[in-house]
């Protein structure tokens, strides 16, 4: 009986992850469209893409649908997502940013603990997903910062004017929190989460700010 929980648990888990995969797809060609990016500018072929990402919507939505998660929530992040850009300036809170970003991964991996059968996992589960959803907004914007400078695309760092020690800090924080709740919810192996989800995360930190070290503090400390 456990076995097949754990076979469900995995099969419901890998269609939720195509599910929101599809669905953020689906609307980052859109957002390629609406910006009429590269061959984008051209009618046929936003034609085409907008039919695609209609389509992946779709799918997508039918196969969260299968497994209990409504996929409205990501498609309301992103709808979201945009307007707080258009209005984000220096002085904005990069949080404020980050909010739709947030509230669609907590929601996902909250999901998880239904489709394990262990609800009393999607408090903690859904605060590690949110804290997934800042850290990996902070990261991009990192990472791609110079990038968008040069091509004069809209940047979350640039925009809100602010500086790499505080975006630091606060992807420092979210990796921290993100131990903290995994250590509230119960696995029956947690050694491969806590790998994912904070030893690796560290790194990922540490890679995209250029300095080295594990990137997150040894247990007990704090």
């Amino acid at each position: 009986r456990l076995r097949q929980m754990c076979i469900g648990a995995r099969a419901g888990g890998a269609r939720l992850a195509a599910a929101v995969s599809l669905v953020l797809a689906s609307a980052k060609v859109r957002d390629h469209v609406a910006d009429g990016d590269g061959l984008l500018a051209r009618k046929p072929v936003a034609l085409a893409a907008r039919r695609v990402a209609v389509s992946w919507g779709k799918a997508g939505a039918r196969t969260g649908s299968a497994v209990g998660f409504d996929t409205a929530v990501l498609v309301d992040a992103v709808d979201r997502q945009v307007g707080i850009e258009a209005l984000a300036g220096p002085g904005t809170s990069l949080l404020t940013v980050t909010e739709p970003t947030e509230t669609a991964t907590a929601a996902a991996f909250a999901h998880t603990a239904v489709l394990a059968g262990r609800p009393g996992n999607a408090a903690p589960l859904a605060e590690a997903g949110r804290l997934f959803g800042r850290l990996a907004h902070l990261l991009d914007a990192v990472e791609d910062r110079e990038a968008d400078a040069a091509a004069g695309a809209w940047n979350p760092l640039t925009a809100t004017g602010t500086p790499l020690t505080e975006a630091r800090r606060l992807a420092d924080d979210a990796v921290h929190g993100i131990r903290l709740a995994l250590r509230e919810a119960e696995f029956t192996d947690g050694k491969l989460a806590h790998v994912l989800l904070v030893h690796e995360l560290g790194r990922s930190v540490d890679r995209a700010f250029g300095t080295s070290g594990c990137g997150h503090p040894a247990d007990g400390a704090h």
